[in-house]
């Protein structure tokens, strides 16, 4: 605790200079010293304040999916961190084309031109100024939506409470999360009092079921033999068969917590969570960690999210080891499907989102 405060306190200096040159940067954008390129195209910007875990990807998919249903020809435009969302977001739309680069104005433009895009959305988008948007939408997370208050170092934020002013809808994620109701609705007070023009709705991260991305042989092998997993696509799983078994939780995400959360929800025994940073790679010895882990403790499941599972089904894993009673299980990777669900004031967040587009 006392080494906790000490980094704190050393990372303050830090984050007020970054405060002010995020603050500087803005206004030079706000009086038009820093240009702002409009395309061709209504641009949807979908964004937060804080650094990850606010859930936007499945918003971003969310979005896509509702336009193209409406015959909007959607694209997608993402810095690519990780690579994670390049490869889920075409798995969780209706094959949306998802363009990855820092500059989003080219991309912008290159959807426009290879894809006949009318529509684009910026996922990521609330701090990229330089593409100018036809709707803000910031997403909020319910279970700790500031951080504790400071910018990055010295906390989450990643610009001050104020640039919410920018924002035309706040999506407050996860509200089924929030540790009681009294602060989604101080939250909601808080987002009101910043910026009285936006709007807001609510959305959860509903889980749907689990699916088996990988699969092992059935025949035991020799400890340390390795082969290919086969992937088989959305091979449902019964909860049935996870109840009363403990499984390890594996992810890279940027609010590990809430996926940990979600699966105590469904009643499933935690036995441990290895949790890496937010977009990490994953490497054979990760993965190699996992595994010996669950072998010394006869587990035999593990679950992760589908963001993490586009990077861990490309891994080569030992298949069935002897549990020391002369029978053999099969380690077996399992992905949590869920869909995002906007619980409160859909129709204003659907006329709000259409009538951009429509205009």
């Amino acid at each position: 605790m006392v080494l906790k405060k000490i980094i704190f306190l050393l990372c303050v200096p830090f984050a007020l200079v970054y405060f002010l040159c995020v603050a500087l940067r803005n206004f030079l954008y706000s009086v038009n010293v820093f240009r702002r390129h409009r395309i061709n195209a209504k641009v949807i910007s979908v964004g937060n304040i804080t650094w990850g875990g606010t859930g936007k990807t499945p918003v971003v998919a969310f979005i896509a999916d509702m336009l193209a249903k409406k015959g909007r020809r959607v694209s997608i435009l993402i810095r690519g961190y990780g690579n994670d969302e390049k490869e889920l977001l075409p798995k969780l739309t209706s094959n949306v084309p998802v363009l990855v680069g820092k500059d989003r104005v080219k991309s912008g433009r290159d959807a426009i031109e290879c894809h006949l895009s009318d529509t684009i959305i910026m996922d990521d988008g609330f701090q990229y100024r330089r593409l100018e948007r036809d709707l803000d939408i910031v997403c909020v997370d319910a279970s700790r939506p500031f951080g504790n208050g400071w910018v990055i170092p010295a906390g989450s934020l990643r610009e001050g409470r104020g640039s919410l002013k920018r924002a035309d809808i706040f999506l407050i994620t996860k509200a089924d999360l929030a540790p009681n109701k009294e602060k989604i609705e101080k939250l909601e007070k808080r987002l009101k009092k910043i910026n009285p023009d936006a709007m807001i709705a609510k959305a959860i991260h509903r889980p749907l079921y689990f699916y088996r991305l990988l699969t092992c042989p059935t025949s035991q092998v020799a400890v340390g033999n390795l082969r290919s997993w086969t992937e088989v696509a959305e091979e449902k799983v019964n909860i049935g068969e996870l109840q009363n078994k403990e499984i390890v939780l594996v992810s890279a995400i940027g609010s590990p917590e809430c996926f940990e959360k979600t699966i105590q929800r469904l009643g499933l025994k935690i036995n441990k969570h290895f949790i890496f940073r937010d977009h990490h790679a994953y490497t054979k010895e990760d993965v190699s960690r996992i595994e010996d882990y669950c072998r010394k403790n006869s587990l035999i499941t593990a679950v992760t999210t589908e963001k993490d599972a586009v990077k861990l089904k490309s891994f080569q894993l030992p298949a069935p080891y002897p549990c020391g009673t002369g029978s053999a299980f099969s380690f077996q990777l399992l992905v949590l499907k869920v869909r995002l669900e906007i619980i409160e004031n859909e129709d204003g967040f659907s006329d709000r989102l259409f009538g951009v587009c429509n205009s």
